[in-house]
């Protein structure tokens, strides 16, 4: 006995579309917070807008319904460009010191206290990166890491056998 029944596409749709903006609007969010900081979150915003203002204007339920996730996605994404700032301010997230000049003054001051001022240990002001984490080292204008060269595999050579030679 088969019941019958029309089939839906607009769940697994929707279900979709929400969960690939929700993804989109976090690598955003993260993107454009490094590169440009929250000056952009008015055109998210606005954008947003505009995008749930053009989803009253079609008459395809679906794609109004698709499209009004992705411009409520695009409106929380500009407030959650505020919220990116304070992730990075707390030591959170990423901090590009181009865009982040007075974060990476703060952090720079907060890892100097900290830091005693004959350490050569390689930790920098700019990002808090060590030897072990240097890749997340932009050499910032606070960087106090000066022997790069010795975190290398030839530079990890070269640091044994010099202290292999001082002895």
């Amino acid at each position: 006995m088969t019941l019958p029944m029309e089939l839906q596409i607009a769940g697994p749709v929707l279900a979709v579309v929400t969960f690939l903006t929700i993804w989109w609007g976090h690598v955003l969010v993260r993107i454009t917070h490094y590169s440009y900081g929250t000056k952009p979150a008015p055109v998210f915003f606005l954008g947003g807008l505009l995008v749930l203002l053009w989803t009253t204007q079609t008459d395809n339920a679906l794609l109004s319904a698709a499209f009004g996730i992705v411009g409520l996605t695009l409106v929380w994404d500009a407030f959650e460009l505020y919220r990116q700032e304070g992730r990075v301010r707390q030591g959170h997230a990423p901090l590009n010191p181009r865009v982040h000049k007075a974060a990476a003054g703060a952090l720079a001051a907060q890892l100097a206290e900290v830091t005693p001022d004959d350490d050569d240990g390689g930790v920098c002001l700019s990002c808090g990166s060590t030897g072990t984490t240097r890749y997340l080292c932009r050499r910032g204008p606070y960087c106090k890491v000066r022997h790069w060269d010795r975190y290398t595999e030839g530079g990890k050579q070269k640091a044994e056998g010099s202290m292999i030679s001082d002895q």
